[in-house]
């Protein structure tokens, strides 16, 4: 921010008086302009001046005028209405000041005694809010216990259900954090972890448990649930970083197999019994959201190329959309057709037909990014959703389908074919802002593809 220093001010003046001299010696220079702009310098002495100050520079301006007296620019009337209208500014300015400072100094005593009134009455407050929230969480602590089913319950999906299994840990139990190991098999292919921060510091999320080697130890044990102490087994705790001084796991089967491994630092050893009356009902969830989950992909997914559906690819695009609308993004869509697909079953047969559809699927697959989308538009016909896509970079992706697909040799069965596709490309918003127009306008991309000759990628 700025600040007026002194030597502006004064500096100020003495152009001033400069400016006020050069007019005088100027024909028809007006010297008086110069002279009725000094109590500006006046009106602000007391945010730079000392009073020592301030009485220097009068003293420099009544030397000055009395000069202009013996030149005779002015006559004795003339220095005293000017040195009082100096003097008088200077002292409103000073009153202003002092008035100011005596309205701040009485606001902040009566503002400070109502701030401290209020931090009072607030203190109090969250002090009973404190004592309540203690009670309220011990009864929690006590229902929870008995109604962890009904709690679980809602969970559809494997985040949801570990959000409220943690939170259920956490509320619960005294414990420094909480891991979830997700291993179909042996292999750990997902660590989960949550850490209780009254108990664990930063450096506990930084550092973390080594969540293969708590495997490779479960694996050596014959997946069996077990309560283990530092100084019981500290090779264990060094080798997996384990922080606290405490550690148990429960391996949780699903369908027979352990499906993951739920691991807990710093409990107590009496907690140890109370887990395990819990863990037959969390495998039950986890039963549960596994069968879900299985439905749901399967219900959007088809059956013969592994790809999505239609009825997913709008949902999909209407959320690309909205997306790119509230973020001002762009993307792509790609419809890609087989060419003479029904001349191919005609020929070989559906089954043919249909094995060929699931090769071309798996090479769309390994063309497209994990972010991209592949549908089964229709038939033979594929639909592609590329988010944050421009369009040439669709075109480039579409090259890349085409030459992939039409370079290799399809093998079904005993036959060996070779077999193109044609690919036509829109692009949001340049070709369109609602779905039903970008599926449109990449359709007839596509066709334009056809008219050409087939294998190739065109754009509107």
């Amino acid at each position: 921010m700025f600040k007026l220093k002194p030597f502006m001010l004064f500096s100020f003046n003495i152009a001033l008086v400069v400016a006020s001299w050069a007019a005088y010696i100027l024909p028809q220079g007006d010297e008086y302009l110069f002279l009725f702009a000094i109590p500006i310098v006046y009106a602000l002495l007391p945010f730079v001046f000392s009073v020592r100050q301030a009485v220097a520079v009068t003293a420099m301006n009544f030397i000055f005028l009395v000069f202009y007296g013996t030149l005779g620019a002015l006559n004795p009337l003339d220095i005293a209405v000017f040195m009082s209208l100096f003097i008088l500014v200077a002292l409103a300015s000073y009153v202003s000041v002092w008035l100011y400072g005596m309205f701040l100094e009485l606001y902040k005593r009566e503002a400070g005694g109502t701030q401290r009134k209020y931090n009072s009455l607030v203190s109090e407050l969250e002090a009973i809010d404190r004592r309540g929230k203690k009670i309220e969480t011990e009864l929690t602590r006590i229902s929870r216990l008995y109604e962890i089913t009904k709690k679980l319950a809602p969970a559809l999906t494997f985040d949801d259900l570990l959000d409220l299994l943690f939170d259920f840990l956490e509320e619960n139990f005294s414990l420094r954090a909480a891991h979830l190991m997700v291993c179909p098999g042996t292999e750990c292919v997902r660590c989960i972890s949550k850490y209780d921060e009254k108990e664990a510091g930063p450096a506990d999320h930084d550092s973390g448990m080594d969540c293969e080697k708590i495997m490779a130890y479960c694996t050596q044990h014959d997946m069996n649930s077990f309560f283990v102490t530092r100084e019981e087994s500290t090779e264990l705790f060094e080798k997996a970083n384990i922080a606290s001084n405490t550690f148990m796991i429960f391996p949780i089967s699903v369908g027979g197999e352990v499906s993951s491994v739920l691991a807990v630092e710093g409990a107590q050893r009496g907690m140890y019994g109370r887990f395990r009356i819990l863990i037959p009902q969390i495998a039950l969830e986890f039963r549960k959201v596994q069968l879900y989950e299985k439905v749901q992909e399967l219900s959007i997914m088809d059956g013969l190329t592994e790809v999505y559906l239609r009825r997913h690819l709008m949902e999909r695009l209407e959320e690309e959309i909205d997306r790119a609308e509230r973020l001002n993004l762009t993307f792509s869509i790609g419809m890609v057709d087989v060419d003479h697909f029904k001349d191919c079953n005609d020929r070989y047969g559906h089954l043919v037909g249909d094995a060929v559809l699931n090769k071309i699927a798996g090479r769309l697959k390994k063309a497209v990014r994990e972010v991209d989308m592949i549908a089964r538009y229709g038939g033979e016909e594929f639909c592609l959703v590329l988010p944050e896509t421009t369009k040439e970079l669709a075109v480039s992706v579409g090259e890349r389908i085409r030459r992939s697909v039409g370079e290799e040799t399809i093998k079904a069965f005993d036959e060996e074919l070779k077999i193109t596709v044609s690919a036509g490309i829109a692009t949001y918003p340049e070709d369109g802002t609602k779905i039903e127009t970008l599926l449109e306008k990449a359709d007839t991309a596509l066709y334009k593809a056809k008219r050409r000759g087939r294998n190739k990628v065109c754009t509107i």
